[in-house]
């Protein structure tokens, strides 16, 4: 297979448009402004085509436009103004333009472009007045010898633009036919400001930065809410830049995070605004004096460690100017009346699976639910262009390529970078930091390393603030802050892979010095302070995977770990034991849901569970609790790893019921994916313990097991012996589950033998056994085995309908190993109603649900299948069935579902 090219670099230019005052056109003429826009939109496309360009897109009331030259840029930007300056009929809008031209380099994905150039060419026309064009010194070095006729470039010399990042030298486009003089440029220098230079580009917060435009707009007092090194400062003082047009007497930025004293909020305030203390009056008063005629902009930078001096200020400071706005940042909220919390959330990062590792995580032996999976391998096709549209892999290559010019996104590095922006939680800060470390480290080892992460991340700038220098040290900062019952919690949290609820942070974190009545309080202190996230409206809670290692660390230093972990284990048990009732019944759909939510930590009980002798025991009920839903979920590489690690925990001569039980679920989990010489082994064991302790219920629980070993074997007499004993045995224990399992493998063998009307007769039998059960998923296997039944007799409107009944089944229950033997049921039903491309594109589909997960076709449903499959390769041709395949392989999930509704007449 061929490596997949890296993301295209290339050199372009790139005109940006905007109609000046379109806010206020649109609020007072609508009517008339949306005429004006539809004339405005047809002239920019008109431009852009004839000077050869390429319109990208449309943004808000302007254009982003792209070209191969730079003249041809310029010659677009004079055809649009030379055309909005047209005099226009009477009644219609006169609407005008500001334009903006800067070139370099940049990427092209998915048919837009990407890269610094584009933010540069943005903040460049919104620098312009409407009916001016300026352009950077690059293309006016570029174009000044192919500039259209009568056009001539204007030098206007350096200004800071409002990305706050280096000056730049612009030029203005000169006409005669166009307006020559403009008031000074809307740069940082027009407007009073202390806003200072940044040293990187701002990135991948285009939305958030929205946002927060938007809610300050409606609030006097806006908190931007966060965990250190989450880019709040960052954004206060982007949004600063953007806003100066709005505040005539300016926007100040005052920095707190070296104040060691409440006392001096008021002071640093007043240095920056220039304001000196009255005699007779303190600070305070003298700053309260000076803002009650002004419009201004206050950004109090990093407040939580003197929020209530913040606060205290910011209430005053509103009360005394209706002009007066103030943001803040801060990892606690100010809590003042009127103030709006805005929390700023991490940067967008790639889904666990999106960089094709391993979807199911490994399991350690350590406390952890998840170890880390760095892919060696290339990257799937694809997937270079798709981590380019999240937001954290954006800031991580425009870091590191600041340190090494050469780094690129390909092929060989794109699940390394993945896996570093989704272990380190989008955070900017941890990623600036492990960007900086590929100027000695690949990738690669940079994401094997992160289990280390607070000793790898580490910054050489000596001109940031200590505590931003490592990632230890910006959550130290946080952690200081706590009083003594906040950090017993917080350490205590540590233990939760994945989340949790309130009622199990009560469980597990109370106890030792902390009362369960004061979890609640202290939990929602912890969320204030921006060290704990509140999702799915306070139904749960979690940390940072960064700030869960933090506060796993500080667990392991105060001597508090192993009680935690063993309340945790307990916690989880139970859990499981009340979902496993769940599973055999009607809220079967809900208890896989409930169990999805706390996989992670299931897992992390299974791990804790390798290290402390006092969890044997727990261990190997856990993986006991555990199996249906790792049969269910189609999780069973994963179920029988956790099975096997459990049991490798026991001795060898441990001959009691739980290690018997715990072989009998890894025999039969090794079953369903066909590795049948490991299930025979695991079953036999599991038999011989059963037979030594004469547990009659054990026995009874491994004969249909066995049963199956004997059948794939090719020995049916004996299988059938094997499954009407357990059907006795099973009815005289009142054992309804497993009396239907019995049965339901002796009508497999029944069916295979060509004996339909006894097989029917049992299905039927084993459908009653469930529906009295109420087991959902059961149910549905029962359906499928009776449409097999129809299919192969040509009963096509029972199957139809079984079909159908389990189809509804599997959308509410949402079962792996319902969903992949629907696909093939389905696919036999379609090759014997002339539809062999429907049967090739499900089979497929099933196939490779099958390569995912791990589920095999027992031998009797496979006798039933490949017949049919055959005949659809017959009537497509070898070439053109394998077509149909491979499509269903690659279809997405919804599609998949749409042609096997039309299949069962579940839709049109």
């Amino acid at each position: 297979m061929s490596a997949e090219p890296s993301t295209a670099s290339l050199f372009r230019t790139f005109l940006f448009t905007d109609i000046e005052g379109s806010t206020r056109l649109w609020e007072h003429e609508p009517a008339r402004m949306r005429a004006a826009l539809e004339r405005h939109d047809e002239l920019s496309r008109a431009a852009v085509r004839a000077a050869g360009g390429e319109l990208v897109k449309t943004t808000g009331d302007g254009v982003h436009a792209a070209f191969e030259q730079p003249h041809a840029a310029v010659a677009a930007a004079l055809a649009l103004q030379q055309a909005m300056a047209a005099p226009v009929a009477e009644g219609q809008l006169a609407l005008k333009v500001r334009c903006g031209v800067h070139c370099g380099e940049c990427e092209a994905r998915d048919g837009d472009y990407y890269g610094p150039v584009l933010n540069r060419a943005a903040r460049v026309m919104g620098a312009a007045h409407g009916g001016q064009t300026l352009v950077t010194q690059a293309v006016a070095e570029r174009a000044a010898n192919h500039l259209p006729a009568g056009t001539t470039l204007l030098d206007l010399g350096t200004v800071r633009l409002r990305d706050l990042a280096s000056p730049e030298r612009v030029h203005q486009l000169l006409h005669p036919a166009l307006r020559a003089q403009f008031p000074p440029l809307r740069s940082l220098e027009a407007t009073p400001n202390n806003l200072t230079q940044q040293l990187n580009s701002f990135v991948g917060r285009e939305r958030e930065l929205a946002e927060v435009r938007q809610l300050l707009a409606r609030t006097r007092l806006l908190t931007l809410l966060g965990m250190g090194g989450i880019g709040k400062s960052r954004l206060s003082v982007q949004l600063g830049a953007e806003l100066l047009d709005e505040y005539p007497d300016g926007v100040w930025l005052v920095e707190l995070a070296p104040l060691a004293d409440p006392l001096l909020v008021p002071q640093a305030l007043a240095s920056v605004l220039g304001v000196k203390e009255e005699r007779g009056a303190g600070v305070t008063e003298a700053l309260l004096t000076y803002v009650r005629d002004k419009s201004l902009l206050v950004i109090l930078d990093n407040c939580e460690h003197v929020v209530h001096a913040c606060a205290d200020l910011a209430k005053r400071l509103l009360q005394a100017s209706p002009g007066v706005r103030m943001l803040t940042s801060s990892r606690d909220v100010l809590q003042v009346a009127g103030e709006t919390v805005y929390q700023v959330p991490t940067l967008g990062v790639p889904a666990a699976d999106e960089d094709g590792a391993d979807t199911v995580p490994p399991v350690r032996t350590g406390g952890e639910g998840r170890a880390a999976t760095v892919p060696r391998r290339p990257a799937r096709p694809g997937l270079v262009n798709e981590l380019g549209r999240h937001a954290a892999v954006q800031l991580f290559l425009d870091r590191a390529g600041a340190v090494q010019p050469s780094f690129r996104l390909d092929p060989d590095n794109a699940a390394a970078v993945a896996s570093i922006c989704r272990r380190l939680d989008g955070i900017p800060l941890a990623l600036e930091l492990a960007a900086a470390r590929t100027r000695a480290l690949s990738v690669q080892v940079i994401a094997e390393r992160l289990k280390d992460r607070f000793r790898l991340l580490v910054s050489g700038d000596q001109t940031v603030l200590p505590r931003q220098r490592t990632l230890r040290a910006l959550i130290d900062w946080s952690f200081e802050l706590l009083s003594e019952p906040e950090r017993t919690l917080f350490r205590r949290l540590a233990v939760f892979a994945g989340g949790w609820t309130l009622e199990s942070a009560e469980r597990v974190c109370a106890g030792e010095g902390l009362d369960e009545a004061d979890v609640l309080d202290l939990l929602a202190q912890l969320v204030q302070k921006s060290l704990v996230v509140m999702e799915r409206e306070g139904a749960r809670y979690r940390m940072l995977e960064t700030v869960r290692a933090y506060a796993a660390e500080k667990l392991a230093d105060a001597g508090d770990e192993a009680a935690a972990r063993r309340r945790h284990v307990s916690h989880y048990v139970d859990f499981a034991d009340r979902m496993r009732g769940k599973l055999a019944g009607p809220e079967q759909a809900g208890g896989l849901a409930e169990l999805d939510l706390e996989r992670d930590n299931l897992l992390a009980a299974h791990a804790w569970c390798g290290t402390d002798a006092e969890c044997l025991e727990p261990g190997l009920r856990l993986v006991f609790l555990l199996k249906i839903y790792w049969h269910a979920r189609g999780l069973l590489s994963l179920g029988l790893r956790v099975t096997v690690e459990a049991l490798g925990r026991t001795r060898p001569d441990q001959r009691d019921f739980l290690r018997c039980r715990a072989l009998c679920d890894a025999g039969q989990l090794a079953y369903y994916m066909g590795r049948h010489v490991d299930a025979r082994a695991f079953l036999e064991e599991s038999h011989a313990i059963a037979l030594e302790l004469g547990n009659k219920e054990r026995l009874s629980a491994l004969l249909a097991p066995l049963g199956m070993l004997q059948a794939t074997a090719g020995d049916h007499a004996q299988a059938i012996a094997t499954f009407e004993s357990a059907v006795a045995v099973s009815e005289e224990l009142g054992h309804r589950r497993q009396a239907a399992v019995a049965l339901n493998s002796l009508a497999q063998l029944h069916r295979a033998s060509g004996n339909l009307p006894t097989a029917e007769a049992l299905y039927q039998r084993v459908l009653g056994l469930l529906q009295e059960l109420g087991d959902s998923e059961s149910i549905a296997i029962a359906l499928l085995n009776l449409a097999m039944l129809a299919i192969t007799a040509g009963d096509d409107q029972p199957a139809r309908s079984r079909l159908s009944r389990v189809l509804a089944i599997e959308r509410e229950i949402n079962s792996k190993p319902v969903y992949k033997s629907l696909l093939e049921v389905a696919a036999g039903f379609c090759a014997t109603n002339n539809d062999p491309g429907g049967c090739a594109y499900l089979f497929g589909s099933a196939e490779e649900i099958g390569a995912k997960t791990g589920l095999q076709r027992e031998r009797e449903d496979d006798e039933f299948l490949r017949p049919l499959v055959e005949r659809a390769r017959c009537d497509l041709g070898s070439a053109g069935f394998e077509v149909q395949t491979a499509a269903g392989r690659r279809a997405p999930e919804l599609e998949v579902r749409e042609l096997l509704a039309r299949v069962v007449r579940l839709a049109k």
